[in-house]
């Protein structure tokens, strides 16, 4: 497993966080687990508290895999974040009628901007929240209890991770805030 997001409470303040918990940390395994549905990277969520976590110890040296243990494009570079709030519109997801009533101003976007309008409605980084910025049809999963589950974060192959993931899509993890346990999904988009 390698670290790959940590998040603070007091970071991300629009974020709710598990109850009595401030730390949510991302970890995934970065083998293709073909028994896995998106064929891709396995993530693991873990929602902490810090005072826990300092009280425990830090690691000294992050463990890494060795070479061949791992696929390339799933291996982050470690580096920090600088949250910053937007406003951003669904993508694949815009209903279908207010879609048709809009398709006139999207074009008009569009053309004035030289953008398609996933570039100028979707935040297409590393995200908390928001919509996931789907490249394929849009694929939201459902806990084991039916609810659908919500967009948690994004992590996208940007610069600074120096990821590939397919054809520039993403992870995207979902979380059921319905159910006490917090179950949570995955889904890989390329």
């Amino acid at each position: 497993m390698v670290p790959v997001v940590q998040l603070f409470a007091r970071d991300v303040p629009e974020l709710p966080f598990a109850e009595g918990m401030d730390v949510l940390q991302l970890v995934w395994c970065p083998l293709i687990h073909p028994h896995d549905q998106a064929c891709a990277a396995l993530p693991r969520l873990y929602w902490r508290n810090e005072a826990d976590v300092l009280a425990s110890g830090q690691l000294q040296a992050i463990p890494a895999p060795q070479e061949g243990e791992y696929e390339e494009e799933f291996m982050p570079n470690p580096c920090t974040v600088s949250p910053t709030s937007v406003v951003e519109y669904p993508n694949w997801d815009l209903p279908q009628k207010l879609r048709q009533t809009l398709q006139p101003r999207i074009e008009e976007l569009e053309e004035r901007f030289d953008m398609e309008y996933t570039q100028l409605a979707c935040a297409l980084q590393n995200k908390v929240g928001g919509y996931p910025a789907w490249n394929q049809p849009p694929d939201w999963p459902s806990c084991d209890s039916g609810h659908r589950m919500e967009h948690l974060l994004s992590v996208t192959p940007e610069e600074d991770l120096d990821m590939v993931m397919g054809d520039l899509g993403g992870i995207y993890v979902f979380l059921c805030r319905q159910c006490p346990e917090l179950p949570y999904a995955h889904r890989y988009d390329c």
